[in-house]
């Protein structure tokens, strides 16, 4: 265990120094540098101190130059000088660390205190009201984006009953609610979805019933037994989440305006602080791998099996330097036997088992026997099974039961039972699942208004009208008006081209080089599948959300790069799943096969092994599409994503936050439209994967 723990913190350093590189290159490749940002706020200012400024910041050497120097600080423990705070990285970092920590850990208590018990209860009355509550709640929890349940409560619990603070770290404690609370929607929801389906497979264990049998109470079964076996996925969501909760801190806590790490790192590549914002994402990806080693390490304290592993690795590894002699060969004679000595071999021959002759049937009965099993009719085959046979043919007792099928009755059972396609296996499993279906007519939906889109012209969604201003919904108005008294029903819909545009085209770009990429490592493995999966890895270390800002912030505020921005971060996922597909079919027959034939590699891992593992990229492409909703307008709201005036649904919200108290339907639309197109999106990838996995299909 400690020599796993000691590898993998070792693997921080090319991980390190691999983020440092890519921030540092990116935040240099800005338009504009810290002494732009330092003008902003700055007055009367002369050339001269601008060049002075310059010098100060190394920015009139070559970036390579500065990055040594940043790199050579990094080692001494120094992250440098914020250009704009002109405050030491590190002494602001640590300061606002705590308050980070604090949030996150009360985002995994309320999360985990909610989510493990909901599960199990879930899992427990399965199919009951209660199970598909919780299930409908963990739903909805995954498909709302985190900045508008932020602003909601706010607006519910600090504005309206004025019960609890709106933001800040004033009031102690209770500051803390509504932050914690929202940060742990994501964890709630994805691990009581864990807990319950680990559960189900757990209570069917034949183990349990035997318990139950020996008299043991329901509760010790439940909490010693079935949640004991049930734990390592669940930590495997809780631990993914949490990174997620760290990750994404920055949206809660520029929300709240809480003095933490999140809206620090926003805050400083806003003003293209490059040290600041390189120190900040540094140190938040050694937190982000951190989380995920002690997940790892947790697992060996959870499942018995790992931890005896662990415990008895060194003991097997000196058994097996010292091979032990057997006590025979010990004591067996020094001199050898000659070969024409030894014993022929003897060999005992097992008596076959007598057979049943098998009855001998009338040749009149044949072809009836032939066409019920060709038409696989039940009733055809239960009539058969019971009539006798003479030496005559086929004997009957009620002419009107032994009639046999018609032409037109064999036809039709024929074509009931006729094997469908793969395309209308899926689809007939998915039509069964109320879900999916759901989730289908939503997209249907969402299609439509895509559609009607095309046909708005761009002068009536940015049309301005005073008298209008921050009108209620209407009939003329349906989702009331703006501050500018722009209509928000036009806009919201206008905006539908852009979500579903973000979320496909994110999606294309994620799979096109992820799937590529992971077809390759897979199928070749060896030094290009590590540095491949070294690659993935240094990507997916870095949080999602700070890498879209400083994406943004390269190529510039846009709807196409907002797309790229999106993407880049969803490569590590197809990559991984590519890989681990190609992996378990690269070794099958058919592959060789085709290497038999002559044909080349490239095109094996192509044409053959990849259409054969498609099935779980599917399934990821679905899932990913709501991700990658959730992230574009996380990224908009908080000023890094569709420029305004452009009506996507995140700057919407962002726009109309500051009249939320006096207009809140220019944020419930939006939020709405939003939850629904990701729900939509999360029921058509459960149900695909459902029809795709043959365990869980229902017949």
């Amino acid at each position: 265990m400690l020599r796993y723990i000691f590898i993998r913190i070792l693997w921080l350093i090319p991980t390190i120094i691999l983020v440092s590189l890519i921030v540092f290159s990116l935040m240099e490749l800005a338009p504009g540098d810290a002494v732009a940002g330092i003008l902003m706020y700055a007055e009367d200012i002369s050339d001269e101190e601008i060049a002075e400024l310059r010098r100060m910041h190394n920015l009139d050497r070559p970036m390579i130059y500065r990055y040594g120097v940043y790199m050579r600080n990094l080692l001494r423990g120094d992250l440098g000088v914020g250009a704009v705070t002109r405050t030491p990285v590190w002494d602001e970092f640590i300061r606002r660390l705590p308050n980070t920590l604090i949030l996150s850990f009360v985002s995994l208590i309320i999360g985990v205190g909610v989510a493990i018990p909901l599960g199990i209860i879930a899992a427990r009355r399965a199919t009951t009201l209660v199970d598909n509550s919780v299930t409908v709640f963990s739903m909805i929890g995954m498909s709302m984006p985190l900045f508008w349940i932020g602003i909601l409560l706010m607006l519910i619990f600090a504005q309206r009953l004025q019960w609890l603070p709106a933001g800040n770290f004033d009031d102690g404690w209770r500051s803390l609610v509504l932050p914690g609370i929202v940060g742990s929607f994501t964890l709630m929801a994805n691990a009581a979805r864990q807990t319950r389906s680990n559960m189900l497979e757990v209570l069917k264990s034949d183990y349990l019933r035997t318990a139950r049998a020996k008299g043991v109470p329901e509760e010790i079964v439940i909490r010693k037994h079935a949640l004991n076996n049930a734990w390592i996925p669940i930590i495997t969501a809780i631990g993914t989440s949490l990174s997620n909760v760290i990750a994404g801190a920055v949206v809660v806590e520029m929300v709240f305006t809480w003095p933490g790490i999140g809206r620090m790192a926003a805050e400083a590549v806003g003003s293209r602080d490059v040290t600041t914002a390189t120190g900040v994402i540094i140190m938040t990806t050694i937190m982000y791998v951190l989380v995920q080693l002690i997940v790892d390490i947790l697992y060996a304290f959870v499942d018995p099996r790992i931890k005896a592993q662990y415990k008895n690795y060194g003991r097997r590894r000196k058994k097996a330097a010292v091979p032990k002699k057997p006590e025979a060969v010990l004591a067996a004679p020094t001199e050898s036997i000659k070969p024409e000595e030894a014993l022929p071999p003897v060999s005992i021959e097992t008596p076959p088992e007598p057979q049943t002759p098998e009855p001998v049937m009338p040749a009149a009965a044949k072809p009836e026997r032939n066409r019920a099993v060709a038409t696989g009719s039940k009733a055809a085959r239960v009539s058969f099974a019971t009539r006798t046979f003479d030496k005559d043919g086929l004997k009957s007792s009620d002419a009107e039961d032994e009639k046999d099928l018609s032409a037109d009755d064999s036809i039709l059972v024929s074509k009931k039972y006729k094997k469908r396609s793969q395309m209308g296996e899926i689809f007939h499993h998915m039509s069964k699942n109320k879900g999916a279906m759901a989730g289908l007519i939503i997209f249907g939906i969402m299609i439509i208004l895509f559609i009607v889109s095309l046909f708005i012209s761009w002068d009536s969604v940015v049309s301005i009208s005073a008298q209008n201003r921050l009108a209620s919904p209407s009939l003329a108005l349906p989702f009331g008006a703006d501050n500018m008294g722009r209509n928000v029903f036009l806009r919201v819909i206008y905006g539908t081209r852009y979500t579903l545009a973000i979320g496909l085209g994110a999606v294309t770009i994620a799979a096109i080089f992820g799937v590529t990429a992971g077809c390759i490592a897979g199928f070749y493995g060896g030094k290009l599948d590590n540095i491949i999966l070294r690659i993935s890895d240094v990507v997916a270390s870095i949080p999602g959300m700070l890498l879209g800002m400083v994406i943004v912030t390269v190529l510039g505020q846009s709807f196409q790069n907002l797309i790229i921005a999106v993407g880049v971060q969803a490569v590590p996922i197809y990559l991984r799943m590519t890989r681990a597909t190609t992996m378990t079919l690269r070794n099958n027959e058919f592959v060789e096969a085709a290497q038999a034939v002559g044909l080349s590699n490239v095109r094996i891992a192509f044409s053959q092994v990849l259409p054969n593992g498609l099935a779980p990229i599917i399934v990821t492409l679905t899932a990913s599409l709501g991700i990658s909703i959730i992230v574009a307008s996380s990224l908009s709201f908080l000023g890094f994503g569709v420029p305004i005036p452009q009506p996507e649904w995140g700057a919407i919200i962002a726009d109309g936050r500051e009249f939320a108290t006096r207009a809140p339907w220019l944020m419930t639309f939006p939020g709405v439209f939003i939850m629904l197109t990701v729900l939509a999106f999360n029921l058509l990838g459960d149900g695909l994967r459902d029809a795709l996995d043959p365990k869980l299909k229902k017949r």
